[in-house]
């Protein structure tokens, strides 16, 4: 049974302090030159930065502001992708290469704004460890260090076993790739100073104002309906991730809503928070069903994941990943959670974030659990390639539909027992 604390509640730990103020309730306008849906960090980046070049950019959220994953991740801010290097690298030579370094450039994009715009989110730039969870995945580890210093130059290393010590007290894990690029922060202050920065350009956003319909006009551009009335544009962005509907059905079968969940636990004794994490880094293992977890600044234990891909409830979930806690730092056994929570990914078949094009829609999704850094890129891509701008090469490529998905994901038990058995075999 996990311990509760007092006080435990099933929300976003980090919706008792979000620093989002209340946005007075906006019709949207008749017209505007793009309509945006979606109110999450690619949403309200892409708004700002249209807003920004002079365009009327209108945001439309269906429910309150940072309701989605930007408020509910776990505050990683890191390079790179889920496919992982090496497969960019296989599939894609240096175009591969390319992806990566923009990934990079997107947690310098994240860092930038924060400190021009006077975020106050907490940022910290403590870097990351990928923990091997097998032997032959510290193997796999290493021998990517070659390929990882062509991106990251003399800011990674690999670290044996029993290097681990000085990064983690945890004795779960044979090897790891420490990367000390981007850090944390507290991701829905994020969202709040975006949203500022965005309303203070111009963008005009309104919150609990779904987009229900969407159609082509004769003249060229689109009408998207809402409850509170009809908006023309001349163009349209789909920035819904793993909240992405049937609106654009097109889009909607290339991304998979894959559940994640995370609980944090009470604030640790500090000497015992030293022990677990001396220099604050972001952990995530190698496992496909992955642990990630971090310290936050008042010294609680964040830590998050997934069992399978099968419905489950935020209870079940917070089980589960109380003893998977337990398993990696024994050390926190009898700490008390004090919430617990769950939310939707945006996954692609292939694993990778995508922006483009699609019967005339621009899309910017499927971040696949790496969206803090991507999705602020990727609206700021949106935006200048609404404006005109062609998108860099090595973005263009193929957006695959998921087979047999037509919006219910009723395979997904299936694949998560494959990827079970892939953890369990490697």
């Amino acid at each position: 049974m996990t311990p509760l604390a007092g006080a435990y509640a099933e929300k976003p730990f980090w919706w008792d302090d979000a620093g989002q103020q209340a946005l007075p309730e906006q019709r949207p306008p008749d017209s505007a030159d793009a309509v945006i849906i979606g109110g999450g960090y690619t949403g309200v980046v892409a708004g700002w930065e249209l807003a920004r070049r002079g365009q009327v950019a209108v945001v439309l959220e269906q429910e309150h502001l940072g309701f989605g994953a930007s408020t509910r991740n776990g505050g990683m801010v890191l390079p790179g992708f889920k496919a992982g290097l090496q497969t960019l690298l296989r599939k894609f030579g240096e175009r591969g290469l390319a992806l990566a370094r923009y990934s990079l450039d997107a947690v310098g994009l994240v860092e930038r704004t924060i400190a021009q715009q006077g975020i106050d989110c907490g940022y910290q730039p403590s870097g990351h460890l990928e923990l091997a969870y097998r032997p032959s995945h510290a193997a796999a580890l290493k021998a990517s260090l070659p390929a990882q210093a062509r991106v990251f130059g003399d800011r990674v290393r690999f670290l044996e076993r029993d290097q681990l010590e000085a990064e983690i007290g945890s004795s779960a894990y044979h090897g790891g790739l420490l990367v000390e690029i981007g850090g944390g922060l507290q991701p829905a202050k994020y969202h709040a100073g975006l949203v500022r920065a965005a309303r203070r350009a111009g963008a005009i956003i309104c919150e609990r104002t779904p987009a229900t319909g969407l159609t082509r006009l004769p003249g060229g551009g689109f009408q998207v309906v809402t409850p509170g009335g009809s908006v023309s544009a001349a163009h349209v962005l789909l920035a819904t991730n793993g909240y992405t509907t049937g609106l654009v059905p097109a889009i909607q079968r290339r991304v998979l809503p894959v559940g994640s969940y995370l609980i944090a636990t009470e604030p640790l004794e500090p000497a015992l928070a030293r022990t677990l994490s001396p220099r604050g880094r972001m952990f995530f293992d190698t496992k496909n069903f992955l642990y990630y977890w971090r310290l936050l600044e008042d010294h609680r234990m964040l830590f998050g994941g997934r069992a399978s891909f099968a419905p489950t409830t935020v209870a079940r979930a917070r089980d589960w990943l109380y003893k998977a806690m337990l398993r990696v730092h024994p050390q926190l056994g009898g700490v008390r959670v004090t919430h617990a929570w769950g939310g939707r990914l945006g996954f692609s078949l292939d694993r990778l974030p995508h922006i483009g094009r699609i019967d005339g829609i621009t899309y910017a999704l499927a971040y696949c659990g790496t969206g803090v850094a991507m999705a602020t890129a990727f609206g700021r891509q949106a935006a200048a390639f609404i404006s005109g701008e062609p998108l860099p090469a090595f973005l263009t490529m193929d957006f695959p539909p998921v087979p047999l998905y037509r919006g219910t994901p009723w395979f997904l038990p299936a694949v998560g027992l494959y990827y079970q058995w892939r953890d369990a075999m490697s």
